[in-house]
């Protein structure tokens, strides 16, 4: 694609939202739009009412991780940084109404400030005339939190496989040692640009990696990410009665897959007590350690590992 016509489609998309439409990011995880080699993923929310759009497996594991936060009011993925001075990202939410929070400023006027080489192309108008423009960046995963006090706030997590990505450009590439120090200096002062665009306006960047994340938290989140929003057709009554059950099971030390045996013989339909068990596990009404395996024929660790006492600390709005 063109960068006058990706140019033409981000701006269709972004431009013109208002809280209160659907989001649609700036790029969608589908093969055509996609970076070539990228692993996408299109996540079906129920609480986003809509599928976000994960670009790699980092962004999909950070996304499931902030879509189980209790707290969470939403996600925008690959949101386009305004080239020029624009309103706050939660300009004319709901929840906002009656306070007035900082624009942010342009990459453009920030770039020049830190000395970064802002992207530009050649956009050719109607009447034929061509000038250079600056193109928009994106970032990963914007978050939306609601506060104890109920009003939201926003926090940007930019989002890479290992650490040292968010130091240098193509890091796992072999390169010449000029090469390298170029790739060092655009990572640094990439990464710069979108701290300072979003500073600007009072919001947080947080560097989130995959490799600060437990194999068995993948896991888990992968696992209950797809059955989170399964519906069950057995009474709401019967269900709440069930998942008494599976927390009596699980403070006894019991395997919970048992209880949703038993159920099932009763009342049929056993993989609907099974998705429930999950479903509670998601929606944090059945506390287990996440830094373990989840596995329902035997019996849960209880003993700490809760996933927000590690990782809250990535949802802050300020820095801890």
């Amino acid at each position: 694609m063109k960068f006058q016509d990706k140019f033409t489609l981000i701006m269709s998309r972004q431009s013109r939202f208002e809280w209160g439409d659907e989001y649609i990011p700036s790029t969608l995880a589908v093969p055509r739009e996609a970076p070539k080699g990228s692993r996408i993923s299109r996540l079906n929310s129920a609480k986003l009412g809509r599928a976000l759009h994960a670009l790699s497996t980092p962004e999909r594991v950070f996304a499931q991780l902030a879509l189980c936060h209790p707290d969470l009011l939403d996600i925008h993925e690959q949101k386009m940084l305004w080239p020029y001075s624009a309103g706050h990202p939660l300009r004319g939410h709901p929840l906002t109404k009656g306070t007035f929070p900082a624009s942010v400023r342009g990459t453009v006027e920030i770039a020049e400030e830190i000395g970064f080489k802002h992207h530009l192309f050649v956009y050719e108008g109607v009447d034929g005339r061509r000038q250079k423009i600056p193109f928009p960046y994106q970032g990963d995963l914007l978050i939306y939190m609601k506060s104890p006090d109920g009003i939201p706030y926003a926090v940007n997590w930019t989002v890479k496989d290992r650490e040292e990505a968010f130091r240098e450009r193509r890091y796992s590439k072999p390169k010449t040692p000029i090469q390298q120090k170029k790739d060092r200096d655009h990572g640094e002062l990439r990464t710069e640009l979108e701290r300072a665009y979003y500073a600007s306006a009072g919001v947080r960047t947080v560097q989130v990696s995959l490799d600060r994340v437990e194999p068995e938290v993948i896991a888990n989140l992968d696992l209950l990410f797809v059955v989170h929003d399964i519906p069950l057709s057995h009474d709401q009554a019967l269900l709440d009665e069930f998942s008494a059950e599976v927390r009596e099971a699980v403070q006894a030390g019991n395997p919970v897959a048992y209880v949703a045996i038993q159920y099932g013989k009763r009342w049929g339909k056993r993989d609907q007590f099974l998705t429930r068990i999950y479903q509670d596990i998601w929606n944090q009404k059945l506390s287990i350690n996440f830094f373990d395996n989840i596995h329902v024929d035997r019996p849960f660790n209880t003993d700490g590992g809760d996933l927000f006492s590690v990782y809250g600390s990535l949802f802050e709005e300020s820095a801890p």
